[in-house]
């Protein structure tokens, strides 16, 4: 403006020079899809998944050295910062471990036996009555299942006394976001299986369905 140019002019110039300053980190399409992931890959962005990916690039040479320069944070308050976060990730995923622990052990196993149970004893009244029992199939699934919720536990126990075992709390965070959270999530696809087939009256918390469409 200071040289002459229309305020109409102006803005276009600003805008245009920003467009291009900005392609590289923008993207307007759908930011939650599988698009943005493979457009970052083919800008060269990292694509950080998981929190320790994320926090550890506060202890990057790169970000130290931006805080110092605009004066926001020193060296040795930006790896505080990074201590407290990775501190607090770690927890946070050690109650949900012991959390999820907790309710297979005291909700849904306990479910499920008494599901198997009635189930067991209903087959053997319709054998001693000397009719088909149907019922034996679910059966059957059902005990396959318990008895893979029982291998899936022990697998998270594993894996979560290995993150335990971690010195150092960023490879702790790692084990944690990988191995432990992995874990996690094959526990809950069984569970989510066990969900399905167990009868509404043993299942001891909210269904999916009762949570989405119950009034």
């Amino acid at each position: 403006l200071k040289g002459g140019k229309k305020l109409e002019d102006a803005i276009m110039e600003t805008i245009r020079k920003t467009v291009k300053e900005t392609e590289k980190v923008r993207f307007e399409g759908n930011g939650y899809s599988d698009d943005w992931v493979q457009e970052a890959s083919r800008r060269g962005l990292p694509n950080l998944r998981k929190t320790p990916e994320a926090l550890a690039q506060l202890s990057e040479v790169k970000a130290t050295e931006l805080f110092a320069k605009m004066e926001i944070f020193t060296s040795a308050e930006v790896h505080s910062r990074l201590h407290v976060r990775l501190e607090r990730y770690i927890k946070n995923m050690q109650i949900e471990v012991e959390t999820l622990r907790s309710m297979i052990d005291t909700q849904i196993l306990p479910a499920c036996y008494a599901y198997s149970g009635d189930l067991a004893n209903s087959v053997k009244a319709n054998a001693d009555a000397g009719v088909p029992a149907p019922q034996k199939e679910t059966l059957t699934k059902l005990n396959g299942l318990i008895g893979s919720l029982h291998q899936k536990r022990k697998e998270l126990e594993a894996v979560h006394h290995k993150a335990e075992s971690a010195a150092a709390e960023e490879e702790k965070a790692k084990h944690y976001a990988a191995d432990v959270s992995t874990a996690m999530g094959e526990v809950r696809g069984v569970v989510d299986e066990l969900e399905a087939m167990v009868g509404d009256d043993y299942w001891p918390l909210p269904k999916y369905r009762e949570m989405l469409f119950s009034l």
